[in-house]
């Protein structure tokens, strides 16, 4: 029996009472419905099932119809220089940021919040990707490095993963979702400092990915300088949490 299957057994009889009098009213559908209902009420407010049926409709060149079809009506928007829609949708489980061009979903990023594990099976370094180091991602394409007072970041693309024919994987670390040690945000801050010198930084680069764990991920078929939009600063996080 699955998890949904014994939430809505659990449910349906603490209200089964309820279902009883509806049946001595003469309504045993409306006590169908009733158990139904309080067991997707459980479901929302006891498990993960929810957000991850949702992420499950959203993948890349999806109708960007699907976002308020699933998630509601974003709760932020703004655009980048070439006219791209960025949008952002809060879950209780995560924060979506969607990049959509000519109706379609061009790029995503998840932002799981504490405690939430998003399947990440599709990536290119599979259900792991959020429980090890940057290290153990493989066929790095690019990496984009920030570190200011409105947002720090590190973010990298990835070639592999289940449907790399079509698009890329993303991962990347955030401050704005989770805070580093001084040592390491000094690494941080060197590589964004060499790369703005345009100085070799790889060796640095590889030290950084051997000691952080990405704490957001996504896919897509943009580079990685519209993405760079897409990640929360820290008062575009705030706005949105509160």
């Amino acid at each position: 029996m699955n998890i949904r299957e014994k939430v809505r057994e659990k449910w349906a009889k603490t209200i089964a009472f309820v279902s009883i009098v509806v049946i001595a009213l003469g309504g045993i559908n409306d006590s169908w419905d009733a158990v139904e209902k309080m067991s997707n009420f459980a479901l929302s407010q006891f498990t993960d099932i929810p957000s991850h049926n949702k992420l499950e409709h959203i993948y890349i060149r999806s109708s960007k119809a699907v976002l308020e079809e699933h998630f509601g009506a974003p709760v932020y928007i703004k655009e980048d220089v070439k006219g791209r829609s960025i949008e952002y949708y809060d879950d209780k489980r995560f924060i979506l940021s969607a990049v959509t061009q000519d109706n379609a979903i061009v790029a995503f990023l998840v932002f799981p919040k504490e405690g939430f594990t998003p399947n990440t099976n599709e990536h290119s370094s599979g259900n792991a990707l959020l429980d090890v180091t940057f290290s153990n991602n493989i066929g790095v394409n690019d990496v984009r490095v920030n570190y200011s007072p409105s947002v720090s970041y590190y973010i990298e693309s990835n070639s592999g993963g289940e449907f790399s024919n079509l698009y890329n994987s993303i991962s990347g670390f955030s401050e704005t979702i989770s805070a580093l040690d001084t040592e390491t945000r000094n690494k941080l801050k060197k590589i964004s400092d060499g790369l703005m010198m345009a100085h070799n930084m790889n060796n640095e680069i590889i030290e950084f990915r051997e000691s952080v764990v990405p704490n957001f991920y996504g896919y897509s078929i943009l580079g990685l300088g519209p993405l760079e939009n897409a990640i929360l600063t820290f008062t575009e996080f705030r706005l949105i949490s509160n």
